[in-house]
């Protein structure tokens, strides 16, 4: 994972997105008993530590926000999409860079 690229925040899906939330949160901790396998970040757990408000669109599937501002939605297939892509938003703004290998264009 030597070579990053710019990638827009709307457009992280995949890996690329799974990568960039775990840059924000760190690897998470197993709980007692779990393996670190199935150990995940939920979306559940950054609406309530974010604040983030989602909810289904109109035009887009879902759509969520950090903030009150319009132009700051960020939209996503699914619920999860949607809440992961506005947390990265609120840290690293309209861009991001993430290793070339997990962003496939």
């Amino acid at each position: 994972m030597n070579r990053m690229v710019s990638v827009r925040t709307e457009e992280l899906a995949g890996p690329a997105l799974d990568w960039a939330i775990e840059t924000i949160e760190g690897s998470p901790q197993p709980s007692a008993g779990q393996l670190q396998l199935f150990a995940q970040v939920d979306a559940e757990q950054l609406i309530e530590k974010y604040g983030v408000w989602v909810e289904r669109g109109y035009h887009y599937p879902w759509l969520a926000a950090t903030d009150k501002e319009p132009w700051h939605r960020m939209d996503g297939e699914t619920r999860t999409i949607a809440v992961f892509r506005a947390v990265v938003w609120s840290k690293h703004g309209p861009n991001v860079k993430v290793p070339a290998e997990l962003f496939q264009q």
